[in-house]
Formats: structure tokens, sequence, C-alpha cells
């Protein structure tokens, strides 16, 4: 199972990386790229703190190979499919909200570039996902999701993370992103 989750991580920073130097190029974000770069790799340990979290408190087959609780195969397409589909409906309500042209420019290239991991992650995985291949499912019914979801977000930081990053992405030179950085630390 550890492994499953080790794979998918280091499959999406492959992606993440391929996307960055391909996506980044079509926005003008900054006149440093690389230290904006930087601001994204700087979080890497927050991101595998996060992982972490979620693989030990989401219950699934035991490490020893042996069953645990049988949970269902799952869709992990749809699966991807519906977190995009939420969280484009949080980035199109902020977007509607926010009337800095640099922020609304900072959110569409961030956009693209998640599109592109998204892609690029699944044709990875074109021939099975790697739960699915030693059936190892992690069950993330939604009382069980919610439950790790709610202590992993407690035991982390999250929105001091954002905020830093925040900082760090003005600091890169994205101009009109410092004055909100504040707020990332008392929302929700």
């Amino acid at each position: 199972m550890k492994d499953c989750y080790h794979q998918s991580k280091l499959q999406a920073l492959d992606c993440f990386e391929t996307c960055w130097k391909s996506e980044i190029k079509r926005f003008k974000l900054t006149d440093n790229p690389d230290d904006l770069k930087a601001c994204f790799d700087a979080k890497k340990p927050f991101v595998d703190q996060v992982i972490n979290c979620f693989q030990t408190k989401v219950k699934a087959c035991t490490e020893n190979g042996e069953p645990g609780v049988r949970v269902k195969e799952y869709d992990y397409k749809d699966m991807i499919k519906r977190v995009e589909d939420a969280v484009n409906s949080q980035i199109n309500a902020f977007l509607r909200s926010i009337g800095n042209d640099n922020v609304k420019a900072v959110v569409t290239a961030g956009t693209a570039i998640a599109q592109c991991v998204k892609t690029c992650f699944l044709e990875k995985n074109k021939d099975g996902f790697c739960f699915n291949r030693i059936g190892c499912e992690p069950q993330i019914e939604d009382r069980n999701a919610r439950i790790a979801i709610r202590q992993c977000s407690r035991s982390v930081a999250w929105k001091k993370e954002m905020e830093t990053f925040c900082h760090c992405s003005s600091a890169a030179g994205i101009n009109g992103l410092s004055s909100y950085c504040g707020m990332l630390n008392i929302i929700g």
C-alpha cells in the first residue's frame, strides 16, 4: 500500500516537473520563473506530510499483504474527474469574486498546470493504477474520507503553508498578490 502512495506521489511530481516546463512559458506571471518554481519546490515536504497523514488515516488492506477490510474497487479516473469538477467550481467562484487581474492570471496558470498534471498522471496509469494491481484499495467512502481529511487538516498548518507560499510567490515577482496573502491564514 505504501508503495502505491509512493509511486503515485513520484508520478505526480514527475508530471509537475514536465508540466511546469511546458505550461509556464505560456503565461507571463513573473520575470523570475525559477524563483516561482522554488516556491513550489519548497512545499514538497508539506505535500509529503499531507499524503503520509492521509495514508495512515485511510483504512485499507494490511501492510503484510493479508486482506484486512474488503473495500470496493474504485474508478480512479471518475474520482479524479469528480475532484476536478469540485475544485473547478471553487476556482470559478473565486475568480468571479476577485477583481485583481494578476491574481486571476496566477489562478489561470495554476489551473492549466494542474490540468496538465492530471492528464500526464492518467497517461502514466493508463494500464491500471497501482492499488488495482495489488488488490489493495484505500477505503475512501464519504464518511471515512471526511474523517481522514478532518484529522489530517488539523495535523498540518495548511493555512500558514498557503500564506507562506503566497508571500514567496509575491517575492518571486507576481505583482498584486501580497495584499491577499494575509487573508489566506484566516479563511475557513
